[in-house]
């Protein structure tokens, strides 16, 4: 009786967990241009959305559905994280700043204006 008591308890916590997780992916202030996202397809532009403009509980839900591992990818490999979220992750992530700013395009973009 009390495993199945446990069990129940255990589903309806994993239920919320989802239900919230999705309610992110609705959030007008993350994805304002975006009309329909899927989670494993878009989830470079998920996990940068969120590192950019999410707070504290959308980090943590995208740090739980993602991982560290895909998440410190992301940040390395990442052209459109600002720069000063960029130094913040790469810093929360133990990751060298100079590598994670090696593939930022203002290096690129500040030439183009040079022209």
């Amino acid at each position: 009786m009390i495993d199945l008591e446990f069990d129940c308890v255990v589903l309806f916590i994993k239920l919320i967990s989802h239900i919230h997780k999705m309610a992110i992916l609705s959030k007008k202030s993350l994805f304002w241009d975006a009309s329909e996202i899927n989670e494993e397809r878009n989830k470079k532009f998920i996990i940068e959305r969120i590192l950019n403009y999410g707070n504290e509980n959308d980090f943590h839900n995208t740090l739980e559905r993602y991982g560290k591992k895909e998440i410190s990818e992301v940040v390395l490999n990442s052209r459109v994280l600002d720069k000063k979220s960029l130094s913040f992750w790469c810093q929360y992530f133990h990751l060298d700043l100079n590598k994670c700013l090696s593939n930022q395009s203002a290096t690129r973009q500040s030439l183009f204006w040079k022209r």
